[in-house]
């Protein structure tokens, strides 16, 4: 975002309560980008002493999560649960058992996750292209929010050890050094933007495209860099095609806007220029 959606005046990265936000130049407009993260509710739905996991019609084929909806205007996130259940999956659900809360920093949203139990026929809907069931000591948790959320429900179930599982209420201690360095120019690109490895080296200094790439593969789980939005000199991810890395990083990247031809992102429409102007 470079202009102000209310008055169309330059936007201007300062410290607004006690943080680095986007904020209208014009004295008379006041605009600021909060950009605070939206609440979604994520279900682990348990239906005939399965799990079910579902795949969403924008998603890879292989790629299958617990259900999850945005929590609309006057409804609770409990409610939530019990319509998008019925909603997605044709399914009538208890009431729902809260797991707890999981930031989730590279879609910008804040997880709030539920047990249920569900009782009818599935019936999918229009958002879903297939389903499948897991047994209860089959489901495994993955990295990421609801992978979180999944992990402690099965830890609460004595289905999983709980030395296995990581703090989930705090951010991720911050990196210091070149690593931090690299971190912290990462989160300046915008979402809908991407950026190269060769471009981050450069605004950072003292390092190479490599040392760019080093950095993000040791990104703890959790992390609020969006290490989605950097992509090689080509246009293309770097992750080969077909694994889960790129399946992750396309799907990512195309939640946010940015569009593929052939395998690659235009950089002349899509790249980032650099970071904003600061307010002085």
């Amino acid at each position: 975002m470079k202009y102000c959606p209310r008055c169309g005046s330059e936007l201007l990265l300062g410290e607004i309560g006690e943080r680095e936000r986007l904020h209208c130049v014009a004295a008379t407009c006041g605009f600021v980008h909060w950009d605070n993260p939206v609440p979604v509710a994520a279900m682990i739905v348990e239906h005939e002493g399965h799990i079910i996991l579902a795949n969403n019609v924008s998603w890879p084929e292989h790629i299958y999560s617990i259900i999850t909806g945005f929590v609309e205007r006057g409804e609770t996130p409990a409610q939530t649960a019990v319509r998008e259940v019925a909603e997605e999956l044709g399914l009538s659900a208890d009431a729902p058992d809260f797991v707890g809360v999981y930031p989730f920093h590279t879609m910008n949203q804040l997880i709030l996750a539920y047990h249920v139990h569900a009782r009818g026929e599935i019936v999918l809907g229009e958002e879903l292209r297939a389903f499948k069931r897991i047994e209860r000591t089959g489901l495994k948790p993955w990295p990421g929010a609801t992978g979180s959320a999944v992990r402690d429900w099965l830890v609460s179930q004595g289905l999983h050890e709980a030395a296995d599982a990581q703090p989930h209420t705090a951010d991720s201690a911050r990196r210091d050094g070149l690593y931090g360095r690299i971190d912290d120019m990462i989160r300046l690109i915008p979402r809908g933007c991407v950026a190269t490895y060769g471009q981050i080296a450069r605004l950072v200094g003292g390092c190479g495209a490599r040392q760019i790439g080093y950095a993000l593969s040791s990104l703890p789980d959790g992390s609020d860099v969006p290490w989605h939005r950097v992509i090689n000199s080509q246009g293309r991810i770097s992750a080969r095609s077909g694994t889960d890395g790129h399946s992750l990083q396309r799907l990512l990247l195309e939640s946010e806007g940015v569009t593929f031809d052939d395998e690659r992102v235009d950089l002349e429409r899509t790249g980032w220029q650099g970071p904003a102007r600061r307010a002085t």
